[in-house]
């Protein structure tokens, strides 16, 4: 596996506690394989007020992989992320505070989604919380260079119809590419056919709206007994393992 993206079509349906879950379940889903997450929200981290609210190292987060001369190495990138265990199985890489900030980016981007690849070969694979689409930042690329790309959205007609047109403007997008995904916080009483068939989607996976598993998350929480057995984090360690259904392993190269 290698370069997993969500992101959302309208309002805030959940994209960055979802990506926040997946993190946290990657390791225990997806056994000897490390995690990175991406924090490439333009609008403005949610991880930064959040799970990494005490503080980012100098040393650390997108904008210091700004500075850097392309192209960037996956060594770089870990070099620059934030290790949320001791282990470093589960790592995020810091985005913005301010969307102003988001604007010298864009050149970084695209280095970024290239090293991404390569950290595979690390053992590490990539996640991405692109935010909602429609940012005057937005890094584009990584609609193109994800392995998987995923539409988080609700499961009511506010956000099912927006979510639908994206997943067909993406899916042109893609080409040849793995059409997106849709992943739906809540179904509210629709099935996953009823959602697929609404939003056009490639496939539609599931994870349930958890109120307060979602604020021990964003308050920094990786694990617990009530946290583990929350249907937030049984569902993320589910779809974790969906996901590596979907994204082909990348190819070995002599």
């Amino acid at each position: 596996m290698s370069v997993i993206v969500l992101t959302s079509a309208h309002g805030a349906p959940g994209v960055t506690t979802t990506a926040l879950a997946l993190t946290v379940a990657w390791p225990s889903a997806r056994v000897g394989r490390r995690v990175l997450l991406v924090d490439a929200d333009p609008a403005g981290s949610g991880l930064l007020s959040g799970s990494l609210r005490n503080g980012v190292p100098d040393s650390a987060g997108v904008s210091v992989l700004a500075a850097a001369r392309p192209p960037l190495s996956a060594e770089q990138v870990v070099a620059c992320a934030v290790a949320l265990d001791e282990r470093a199985t589960r790592m995020v890489l810091p985005g913005v505070v301010d969307p102003a900030q988001a604007r010298p980016l864009a050149s970084m981007w695209g280095a970024l989604a290239e090293a991404a690849h390569d950290l595979s070969g690390l053992g590490v694979d990539v996640l991405v919380d692109m935010g909602r689409l429609g940012h005057r930042h937005e890094p584009s690329m990584w609609l193109t260079a994800a392995d998987l790309l995923a539409v988080v959205l609700r499961g009511d007609l506010g956000s099912v119809l927006p979510a639908a047109a994206a997943l067909r403007t993406l899916a042109g997008l893609r080409g040849s590419a793995q059409a997106p995904v849709g992943v739906v916080v809540d179904l509210a009483g629709y099935s996953t056919a009823e959602i697929t068939a609404a939003t056009g989607a490639s496939a539609t996976l599931t994870i349930p709206r958890d109120d307060w598993a979602a604020r021990a998350l964003a308050d920094g929480a990786l694990g617990g007994l009530r946290l583990d057995r929350s249907p937030l984090m049984r569902a993320a360690r589910s779809l974790a393992a969906q996901i590596a259904t979907l994204v082909p392993e990348p190819a070995v190269t002599a």
